[in-house]
């Protein structure tokens, strides 16, 4: 394309051919790069409030599986075609040690192992021959995950520090998008998008104070990053900080909480979210949301305050209303089922999408060459994170508050990192005490 096509008016012609999309970082199906990457991560499948006494069929990473409870208690994933005739185990029968197939009665545990075989001969060698494809699992805090990748590379599961913060309900959810798993994951990386989606174009969302311009700070991690995002509130200064881990780990601030007027030190986040693709074109969010007084208001703990929590404006609006006051679901659905890349126009308000795209990009391309991932829980057990909200008395100055926002915000991000060699009520006293100081 010509610069004079480029930039003459009514150009719609010269723009009507997108590019294709970014293969490496969309799509997730079995043996492609970026599939084979988000296979070596503990991923949660379903929440467990959802699995019930029959058989689920889900669909995650472009494999269609079916999910179970034993009538002994443990959960079990297998793909979703019995190795025996194809029947899916959606309509099997679950058992006190496994799932019975309904079309011939084989039973398998929820490793996949064939218990029984009832129509051949008791020295059958077949149970001893062949397996279900099924994928290891562990249930916590509502939530169940698994593991897709090669047996023998299974890292430990990680324990975050926020699964367990004292005086917090954690409640599990879960929230489906006709979109690929990218362009949700990028949204944590764009701070900017708030003064814009959530208060300046479509009215306020959360908190009249979110229309104002931050001062955002990016800092990397092995494995992914936090950010911080300092804004003026009178005579104090307000710090959102969000967290985002490699390959779909995101945690935010507080959305109604505070709106920065009242000192908070060490609010921690809204909530442990992980979106995970069903296939290259559809996602479900599975997450954890934190009720207390350092999170949360336990006001929000219905399904309407997940759903505003989650994207500012509960589900189930009609089409002109979302037309009228979108949010985060409507921009993220509004790129298509993939967003393409290549027609993009970035600026420096898309710092934070650039880095997380490159590092992506890097550990994929890593993998391809034969380097294991780097995983959460080499952060430290529990890992340490840092999303929340601390809001400091720091009057402002006459000139260049600008910098002395900054530099607030620096200290107090060292104050948190200070505690990684912490954990638990000893690592909160101890980053508390710190913003004490500030």
């Amino acid at each position: 394309m010509s610069t004079i096509e480029k930039y003459e008016p009514y150009c719609g012609y010269h723009h009507s051919i997108l590019p294709c999309e970014n293969e490496k970082l969309t799509h997730v199906l079995p043996k492609t790069p970026g599939g084979e990457f988000m296979r070596r991560f503990w991923q949660p499948v379903a929440t467990s409030e959802s699995l019930g006494e029959l058989p689920k069929a889900i669909k995650i990473l472009g494999e269609e599986l079916v999910l179970f409870r034993e009538i002994g208690g443990r959960p079990g994933l297998l793909q979703k075609h019995c190795p025996h005739r194809g029947a899916s185990f959606e309509y099997g029968i679950c058992e006190k040690t496994g799932i019975r197939c309904c079309y011939h009665g084989w039973l398998f545990d929820v490793d996949g192992t064939i218990l029984e075989t009832p129509a051949e001969p008791d020295n059958s060698p077949i149970k001893s021959r062949f397996r279900a494809g099924a994928y290891p699992l562990i249930e916590h805090k509502g939530l169940i995950f698994a593991y897709f990748g090669p047996p023998a590379e299974k890292p430990p599961f990680p324990y975050y520090d926020t699964f367990d913060i004292p005086g917090v309900e954690s409640v599990a959810y879960s929230l489906p998008y006709p979109c690929n798993w990218l362009q949700i994951v990028e949204n944590a990386m764009d701070p900017f998008h708030g003064v814009f989606l959530h208060a300046r174009v479509s009215g306020t969302h959360f908190f009249d104070s979110w229309a104002k311009f931050g001062i955002v700070d990016f800092h990397e991690r092995d494995i992914g990053f936090y950010y911080t995002n300092a804004r003026r509130i009178g005579d104090n200064i307000w710090l959102r900080i969000h967290d985002i881990l490699l390959p779909n780990f995101t945690q935010a601030g507080a959305v109604f909480a505070t709106d920065g007027s009242q000192i908070r030190h060490f609010g921690r986040c809204s909530f442990t979210r992980w979106v995970v693709p069903v296939d290259n074109e559809n996602s479900t969010i599975l997450s954890l949301a934190h009720f207390g007084e350092r999170c949360e208001s336990p006001d929000m703990n219905t399904q309407a305050g997940l759903e505003c929590i989650e994207q500012g404006q509960p589900r189930g609006r009609s089409y002109e209303d979302c037309q009228r006051v979108p949010c985060d679901y409507e921009a993220f659905i509004g790129q298509g089922a993939i967003a393409s890349h290549a027609d993009e126009h970035l600026g420096t308000t898309d710092r934070g999408v650039a880095m997380l795209r490159r590092k992506l990009s890097d550990a994929i391309d890593a993998l391809q060459e034969g380097k294991c991932p780097a995983q959460p829980g080499e952060l430290g057990n529990p890992v340490p994170t840092y999303a929340g909200d601390t809001v400091v008395f720091a009057p402002g100055q006459e000139q260049g508050d600008d910098d002395f926002i900054l530099r607030t915000s620096r200290k107090i991000a060292d104050a948190y990192e200070a505690g990684d060699h912490l954990s638990h009520e000893t690592r909160d006293q101890h980053i508390q005490k710190l913003l004490s100081g500030i």
